[in-house]
């Protein structure tokens, strides 16, 4: 027989706070819960794989962007820039971490005129940073600019990340704001940055492409690539291929600015000759107007869209090239048109076959009950396409993340293979391809404050991963402290209120005013039992309960209820709640247990006396 003990509303607090993260939302006041006594067990701090490596800085809450480039790769030596938190709440330090090929981590902050680090205005979305390294090994890093003088910062040192100065007067066009600055390094070592140019006067907000000559060591202006009156130009990406060529990749968006973005475009820049062409061949005139024709955009207008905020939407999306050509492009598409209940985003992925783009959804967000975070990768090896994401479940104690892998040989089935660790706050990504054979992946959670270095090996059997459901489950199914053992499993419950309210909703892992059991009215002792595949080895049983839309929703959640569990020994009470308001209720319970069950005394406390129980997870620790 199990002993109880009383839990004092404090010690109850630490316990829950050690054994997972808080809920997304602010609870109510704890109630008094009756558990047996059981020690706490901290949640891992790192990722779980051989190829992943938490880097050894705090990263700030604003460190979390699509389009920039924060990683660069140069002899063996990684380099990562990230905002690091100010002392001064609301601001951000820029930092960048260099880790040598024997594993040691050298870090450095971009000075201000006192030689002390130099501080911005958090922004997420716009102030982060990007980087290249040019042939001689020279840091260029571009930080912290929404609309911006140039913020520029050059190393003195080759590879030196405590050697950096700021050197924004030796860029032209001074005179203009800028954001969202791409980086990448030529073939011959030159180093180039695209970026938007602020016009507003003119309604124009026009992509620029900008090059840093190793022989003068002097930056100046290639092109102004695209320009349009009341249309704004939002950089995705630039990639260098065999040949030198610069490959270049935007969407537009209606000026002066929005989320929602439209006519993903394509464009090559030959340094040889000077030339622009598209993906045919054919000559191409800079500036490009929107639209400027199939051979430019991959990704066009769909139905009868116009271009609104409101519209589909093109997003963050990255490149991949395969000798002296393209190889595709992917990217966010946003599918509802305008007027429809929006789903979320699909992952596309476009190619050009020789005669036109073909478009095709890699993964349908409609079909899955997660969404995909503002963030995406590409990679292309041999006949082997990989695009990263990061798919996130929003759980009931928090959005959960999980880095994927989505890869194919030729054309392909598309497989899904899990990256690292289910996490809380994963949010960004970038990846490229190393010198040394492997994919290199810049990985930040910032709203815990880390980041991660993962390097991919490219060898191996291409597609050994599975169908995306698996990864689904993983998502629905993990959480801090071990595995909801209870996700999907058969439940049996005294009472139903109506279709579509059945004990089934209490375990589907979605935490949603239509996914709870409610009880029959007339139900006054209403019961739900979970049965689990077999008997586990139990850490904790968390129940979410009430009804968000209720006037006061603390009167909607289970008030008095016993959990019992099921052992060899028969049934027994782990836990008696009393007084409870909260609308999330975490029992420690280090029993092992093939069913879980509640017996609500007090359903709501209020006229109808229904049970609502959004999601009861049983957490293994086995």
């Amino acid at each position: 027989m199990l002993r109880p003990v009383i839990l004092t509303a404090a010690a109850a607090a630490l316990l829950a706070a050690t054994l997972a993260p808080p809920p997304a939302t602010a609870s109510t006041s704890a109630p008094t819960v009756v558990v047996p006594t059981t020690s706490a067990v901290a949640a891992p701090t790192t990722i779980a794989a051989p190829s992943i490596e938490q880097v050894p800085v705090t990263v700030d809450s604003s460190n979390q962007s699509g389009w920039w480039r924060p990683l660069d790769s140069f002899r063996g030596t990684d380099y990562f820039a990230y905002n690091a938190p100010a002392s001064t709440p609301g601001r951000h330090e820029v930092h960048i971490a260099a880790r040598a090929e024997n594993g040691a981590w050298r870090d450095g902050c971009l000075p201000d005129t006192s030689g002390a680090c130099v501080t911005y205005v958090d922004d997420v979305g716009h102030n982060q940073p990007s980087i290249v390294l040019d042939g001689e090994g020279v840091i260029h890093a571009f930080v912290s600019m929404h609309g911006d003088g140039w913020r520029y910062f050059r190393a003195t040192r080759p590879g030196d990340v405590t050697s950096l100065t700021e050197a924004s007067a030796t860029l032209p066009d001074t005179e203009l704001g800028f954001t969202y600055p791409v980086t990448a390094r030529g073939k011959d070592g030159d180093a180039y940055v695209m970026v938007r140019g602020h016009r507003d006067p003119a309604a124009v907000r026009d992509g620029r492409l900008y090059r840093f000559d190793t022989a003068t060591h002097a930056w100046s202006r290639v092109a102004v690539i695209a320009a349009g009156t009341n249309y704004s130009f939002y950089p995705d990406d630039l990639q260098v291929d065999a040949a030198g060529r610069v490959h270049v990749l935007w969407e537009w968006g209606p000026w002066p600015a929005t989320t929602h973005r439209h006519l993903g475009s394509y464009a090559v820049f030959d340094p040889a000759d000077g030339s622009w062409r598209d993906v045919t061949g054919a000559a191409l005139t800079v500036p490009l107007a929107p639209g400027a024709g199939n051979s430019v955009v991959y990704q066009p207008y769909e139905d009868d869209e116009t271009i609104t905020s409101t519209s589909r939407a093109v997003q963050t999306a990255k490149l991949a090239v395969r000798g002296d050509r393209l190889a595709g492009i992917a990217y966010r598409y946003l599918t509802a048109p305008s007027g429809s209940t929006f789903t979320g985003f699909d992952v596309r992925y476009a190619s050009w076959n020789g005669t036109a783009w073909q478009r095709e959804t890699v993964l349908a967000r409609a079909d899955h009950p997660v969404d995909n975070s503002a963030t995406i990768g590409i990679t292309r090896a041999g006949a082997v396409t990989r695009i990263y994401f990061v798919a996130e479940a929003g759980g009931c104690v928090g959005v959960r993340s999980q880095v994927v892998r989505a890869e194919r040989s030729g054309t392909g089935p598309w497989t899904f293979s899990p990256l690292g660790d289910v996490r809380q706050g994963l949010q960004r990504l970038r990846a490229q391809r190393s010198a040394n054979g492997t994919d290199l992946l810049y990985v930040t959670a910032p709203v815990i404050g880390s980041l991660w270095r993962a390097t991919v090996p490219r060898s191996g059997r291409p597609g050994a991963g599975g169908p995306f459901s698996e990864i689904v489950d993983r998502l629905l199914a993990s959480g801090a402290g071990g595995l909801n053992v209870a996700l999907n499993a058969s439940v049996t419950t005294s009472s139903v209120l109506r279709a579509g309210t059945e004990g089934g909703k209490a375990v589907d892992g979605v935490c949603a005013d239509d996914s709870r059991w409610i009880s029959a009215e007339g139900d006054t002792a209403p019961t739900i039992t979970v049965s689990l595949a077999r008997a586990y080895p139990i850490s904790e049983i968390r129940v979410h309960s009430g009804y968000s839309k209720a006037p006061v929703p603390a009167t909607d959640v289970l008030r008095d209820f016993t959990v019992e569990a099921h052992t060899t020994s028969g049934w027994q009470q782990v836990a008696a709640i009393t007084g409870n308001t909260a609308g999330t209720v975490r029992v420690p319970a280090p029993v092992t247990a093939d069913q879980v069950r509640l017996a609500i005394i007090d359903p709501s406390g209020n006229a109808l006396d229904l049970a609502r129980v959004y999601e009861i997870e049983v957490v293994s620790r086995g």
